[in-house]
């Protein structure tokens, strides 16, 4: 039985796994008492044999929860890191280990996914996405703010502009004609605009419309109507972990 999991910049998302039999799942905001998990880790305390860690937050916080993980279950946790291939897939990186791991291991389920040429969307505190070909080639990607940051930089940047919570936000791709519909639809455009560049950047490289969309994050789900054929799968990250862990190679056609 194996713990996994994705460390991210907002939360924490863990499962317990065996095989492909889920056991238990959960998640927590970063930073809070990882003895939140206890509860509901307790009776597979001596079951658990593997910890695999996702992590894009920093060393402090990687220690802190690698001490936790020792003392409640006795193991090492393993953090897994960027790469420039596994089996077909392949990191287009300079130098691969600087591209994040959530974004490396994303592409690999998607590619796994999809077993063809794929564009990966995560929309969370930061919205990324990344562009494969289908041979397994990582094309590269873009890094953009996430809905957060953009209402948060707009309400930070200007002296009379209303606050507005990200939660409110809903995404509409319409004229504003109150501020509140302005920023939705400010923000649907980038995001939207964002997506498309991809796809047009993809297209002209392997020739043809044949590919598959996959949306990842907190936000996607919001996103989905305007890209009606993308999957939207909330695992991705912890996905991809498993087969970086296990060293599987992506199916081809």
């Amino acid at each position: 039985m194996r713990l996994e999991v994705d460390i991210g910049n907002t939360r924490i998302k863990w499962r317990l796994k065996e095989g492909d039999d889920m056991f238990e799942r959960g998640f927590l905001v970063t930073g809070s008492s990882l003895a939140l998990m206890e509860p509901a880790l307790d009776r597979y305390l001596g079951k658990v044999k593997a910890i695999w860690v996702a992590s894009v937050v920093d060393e402090e916080l990687e220690r802190g929860f690698a001490i936790w993980a020792k003392r409640v279950f006795s193991i090492e946790p393993l953090f897994v890191k960027s790469c420039a291939s596994i089996g077909v897939v392949r990191n287009a990186y300079i130098s691969p280990e600087s591209l994040g791991v959530d974004r490396w291991l994303g592409i690999l389920a998607a590619y796994h996914l999809e077993k063809r040429a794929c564009i990966v969307l995560s929309l969370g505190t930061a919205a990324t996405v990344d562009v494969v070909d289908k041979s397994g080639a990582h094309l590269g990607g873009f890094i953009a703010p996430g809905l957060s940051l953009m209402i948060g930089s707009l309400t930070a940047g200007t002296r009379r502009l209303s606050v507005v919570p990200a939660e409110m936000v809903q995404l509409d791709d319409g004229l504003g004609v109150s501020t509140f519909s302005a920023i939705c639809g400010g923000c649907t455009s980038m995001l939207i605009g964002l997506v498309n560049n991809a796809i047009a950047q993809l297209c002209k490289c392997i020739g043809n419309d044949d590919f598959g969309l996959v949306f990842a994050g907190g936000d996607a789900i919001q996103l989905i109507p305007y890209f009606p054929s993308a999957r939207l799968m909330n695992d991705l990250v912890l996905d991809g972990l498993v087969y970086a862990m296990q060293g599987l190679e992506p199916l081809e056609e």
